[in-house]
């Protein structure tokens, strides 16, 4: 089964149902500002790094998924659509790595530690970016679909 298909599949749902959920989910989130929003994230940690940010960054502010736009959706009324289905759960797990890998770069900036900052962003940082952004991708792509 694939990713989202559990809500978007043809099995469970009649065709009329599925694009009143989309419609839903479209009208409470851009999933595309989401993705754009988390893909700034890199610069934004990228110029703290190198001295050159203008932000105060709090990592234990960062490191909470629950705090940014997308975070605030996927623990409130994505849970309505989405809360039996593992896609969902991917993205959630991801997205909690993603904000819990910045919250760390930011304190390792902090503690003078910029080696290990820097490695972070070019390792663990990379994958949880792209696993987020592949996931709302993908919930995108679903979102995007009409049946009618």
């Amino acid at each position: 089964m694939g990713f989202f298909s559990r809500l978007f599949g043809h099995d469970e749902h009649d065709e009329e149902h599925r694009e009143n959920i989309r419609k839903s989910i479209r009208s409470e989130i851009n999933i595309a500002e989401c993705i754009d929003a988390h893909m700034k994230w890199k610069g934004r940690l990228q110029s703290y790094l190198e001295g050159t940010s203008k932000e105060q960054l709090d990592p234990m502010v960062i490191c909470r998924d629950d705090q940014c736009v997308l975070g605030k959706w996927i623990h409130g009324a994505a849970l309505n659509y989405f809360h039996n289905d593992e896609g969902f759960h991917k993205l959630r797990s991801d997205h909690a790595n993603f904000h819990f890998v910045a919250g760390s770069i930011v304190k390792k900036v902090q503690e003078k530690d910029l080696a290990g900052s820097d490695a972070l962003l070019k390792s663990e940082y990379a994958r949880a970016s792209r696993d987020v952004i592949q996931d709302l991708t993908e919930l995108n792509k679903h979102l995007q679909q009409s049946d009618m």
